[in-house]
């Protein structure tokens, strides 16, 4: 009995020697761009909404959110009194003689304001909902009603302004109606992905560690400067109220855009000298809080607080020209001075800075596996402290919008588009198109192929 267990150990041991070559050692084998991009997500805490089967593809799209996440109606987390039918090709979830009820994930990775819709078909007079709210529980942060047609069609939602994190779309399908997709589109979200964009095959590097983390950390302020900052003063803006009167609060020199109970509007324009990737600052107060735009699109939070000083407003690529940046500031907010700084965004300055806050990746090269996962408690912890701060969108003096002058704006991979026969141009009325984007790198590509 003794000599037979001996071979039987044996032969498994031989089996396992076997396999690692095969499959490879976890510990030893390269950490490839899907690996790296889900320990990112990881590290952000949103393993809630990405499935481990999800494929690689999905993941990066995650991360870049450069286009609209589109999710087939079947491709639910959880379904309760649907049932999935395909009709000719196209599967939908189908609620019986009862409503129905599926939820969707949704990860978000860069706060900011986006958009919902849906493709389905139903009774008119007997409307769906959909519920935005935290995949843990919690309070929703936006409801919305779809009134179906008959025959099927795009229906618009609105606009739900989301902090980085894992949310889940619930939607009540009235009896007899049936879903075939949902989409969520950003505006302006940016972009986490190494430089040259996400790869299938790819090795990560220290490199790609590095660039991932600060844009997935919204630390890209902390690159060293590319040249002097360009400063604006308060008496530059157009405003909707404005106290021409230098602040009475200390610490404060000159003129200042400050709100009163009412709320004040400002909008700037500044001419750029060259492409590149810019960080806005502000010096002011919090007061109730602020919201920003850059060329009317990027949209940046300050939440409510006693805060006077410096305070970073957003890092953003922007081309060579001119863009516009407004700002709402809610009750007792207070706006000084504006400064635009151009920062050095090579892959090496990226490697520098995550040094100079506290992690070394490694040497040059490929990331080892080792540094990878230390990598990511370095990111949980860092991240942990970015959420803490978050407030969601303030609640504001409502202004009436006004068209957004002629900008220096591109739309990711090529120029920005007016006038378009549908969501998607000409011929496309069913998709959602790229988002207006201050100018980027081209997208990179999400797919295998």
């Amino acid at each position: 009995m003794f000599g037979r267990l001996k071979t039987a150990i044996l032969g498994a041991v031989v089996v396992c020697a076997a396999l690692v070559p095969l499959f490879g050692d976890p510990r030893q084998t390269p950490v490839t761009h899907p690996i790296w991009g889900r320990m990112l997500l990881r590290a952000l805490d949103m393993q809630d909404a990405i499935r481990e089967s999800t494929q690689a593809s999905q993941v990066f799209a995650t991360l870049s959110w450069r286009d609209s996440l589109s999710l087939p109606g079947d491709r639910f987390a959880k379904g309760d009194g649907v049932a999935v039918k395909d009709d000719a090709g196209v599967r939908r979830v189908v609620a019986g003689t009862t409503p129905g009820e599926v939820v969707y994930p949704v990860a978000v990775v860069q706060g900011g304001d986006y958009q919902f819709r849906v493709r389905m078909a139903g009774d008119p007079g007997r409307p769906a909902t959909a519920e935005v709210s935290p995949y843990r529980g919690g309070r929703a942060y936006k409801t919305f009603t779809f009134s179906p047609a008959l025959q099927g069609d795009w229906l618009p939602g609105g606009v739900a302004h989301l902090d980085p994190g894992s949310y889940k779309t619930e939607i009540l399908l009235p009896p007899g109606s049936s879903l075939e997709r949902l989409e969520v589109a950003p505006r302006c979200a940016a972009s986490v992905e190494p430089v040259g964009g996400w790869h299938p095959t790819a090795i990560t590097t220290v490199e790609d560690v590095a660039v991932t983390s600060l844009r997935a950390l919204d630390l890209e302020s902390e690159l060293p400067p590319a040249d002097t900052p360009l400063e604006i003063s308060a008496s530059e803006f157009e405003v909707d109220e404005y106290l021409n009167e230098p602040a009475r609060e200390p610490g404060f020199a000159g003129e200042a855009l400050r709100a009163g109970g009412k709320g004040l509007r400002g909008m700037v324009s500044v001419t750029l000298p060259e492409a590149g990737l810019y960080t806005v600052s502000a010096f002011g107060s919090d007061g109730s809080g602020a919201r920003w735009t850059a060329d009317g699109c990027r949209k940046a939070v300050v939440c409510p607080s006693s805060r006077t000083g410096w305070r970073v407003v957003m890092s953003q690529p922007m081309s060579a020209g001119r863009h516009t940046i407004a700002v709402v500031l809610g009750d007792g907010a207070i706006v000084e001075r504006v400064r635009i700084e151009r920062k050095k965004d090579g892959a090496p300055d990226y490697l520098a800075t995550l040094r100079r806050l506290g992690f070394d990746p490694g040497p040059d090269g490929p990331v080892s596996r080792a540094k990878a996962t230390d990598a990511i408690d370095f990111l949980r912890d860092k991240n942990r402290d970015r959420v803490a701060g978050l407030c969601g969108d303030p609640t504001l003096p409502e202004f009436q919008v006004t068209p957004t002058p002629q900008v220096a704006v591109l739309a990711a991979g090529g120029p920005a588009q007016v006038g378009l026969d549908g969501p998607g141009g000409p011929g496309r009325p069913d998709v959602l198109g790229p988002s207006l984007l201050p100018p980027q790198e081209p997208a990179s590509p999400t797919s295998p192929n």
